[in-house]
């Protein structure tokens, strides 16, 4: 019943998206791959058997054009389920300068260029065939000149990060980018919304020097138990004067949305707040 539920719930969110044809087509899709996605236990093997576009999507009055391998999977999450923004608890202003950290197709990049004309991106992504799917995707909107793509890991180097590099040469050759170096490289002094999903590599922004959080307005990020301790993760959030808006699990992982408190003075009775869990 839960995946009908969730089924039934997306199918909504892609009419609203990229109009009744497309989820028609998915939902098609779902009955041929009803077996596999029993199996499976996820949405994917629908996800996969709709090609890699492009898609045309639609969120309020922005809207863009994706493409990508298996691109459907991330357009149904970032711009069907809103996971990033949530019905704008995060907002992307004009003349906004966001940091995409685990840049992936950069589904996420386009939905927060499509914001305003105005907003400019900073993509990281270690791998090569998905740095220039990033590209491909943002050259077809017109966007490009506000694009800045850095390939490169960053953050803690965990056992995802090594498994990356045995896949061969689309990873191989990506540096390790440290936070100073990525910091003086973008040369900014404000991040007005940081997403992070690098699978467990996050926890390097608790460290006591990291100047990422400090400059950092609103943050979307991808949190993994197998990283490190969520719940301290988010409550240091608080100890620096961000809300938690909204905490999504899903397994091992969770995506929390924060954004800076607005009273500077309040932010010390903050800090002894506790972050419900689930």
């Amino acid at each position: 019943m839960n995946v009908l539920l969730k089924i039934a719930a997306d199918a909504a969110g892609i009419t609203r998206v990229c109009g009744i044809s497309v989820a028609a087509r998915w939902l098609m899709l779902i009955a041929i791959n009803f077996p596999a996605i029993l199996k499976s236990r996820n949405l994917q093997p629908a996800d996969r058997a709709m090609g890699d576009g492009p898609f045309r999507a639609k969120r309020a009055r922005s809207k863009a054009t994706l493409t990508g391998t298996q691109v459907f999977s991330n357009l149904r999450e970032i711009w069907v389920r809103d996971v990033y923004l949530k019905d704008d608890f995060l907002s992307v202003p004009k003349n906004a300068v966001v940091v995409d950290l685990g840049a992936n197709l950069g589904v996420f990049t386009s939905l927060a260029l499509a914001q305003h004309d105005s907003v400019r991106v900073i993509a990281v992504e270690p791998s090569l065939k998905l740095l220039e799917s990033l590209r491909k995707c943002v050259g077809a909107n017109g966007w490009l000149e506000r694009l800045t793509p850095i390939r490169g890991f960053i953050g803690n180097f965990t056992e995802t990060q090594k498994s990356a590099l045995k896949q061969g040469s689309d990873y191989a050759d990506a540096p390790m980018i440290s936070e100073s170096d990525l910091i003086s490289r973008i040369a900014i002094s404000k991040i007005d919304l940081l997403k992070c999903d690098i699978e467990g590599s996050e926890f390097f922004l608790l460290e006591p020097e990291s100047r990422l959080l400090s400059m950092t307005d609103r943050l979307a990020i991808e949190l993994h138990k197998w990283g490190g301790d969520v719940q301290a993760f988010l409550s240091h959030l608080i100890r620096i004067g961000f809300e938690i808006g909204h905490v999504e699990w899903s397994g091992g992982c969770c995506i929390a949305l924060c954004r800076r408190s607005a009273p500077a003075a309040s932010r010390s009775r903050a800090a002894s707040e506790s972050v419900p869990l689930n």
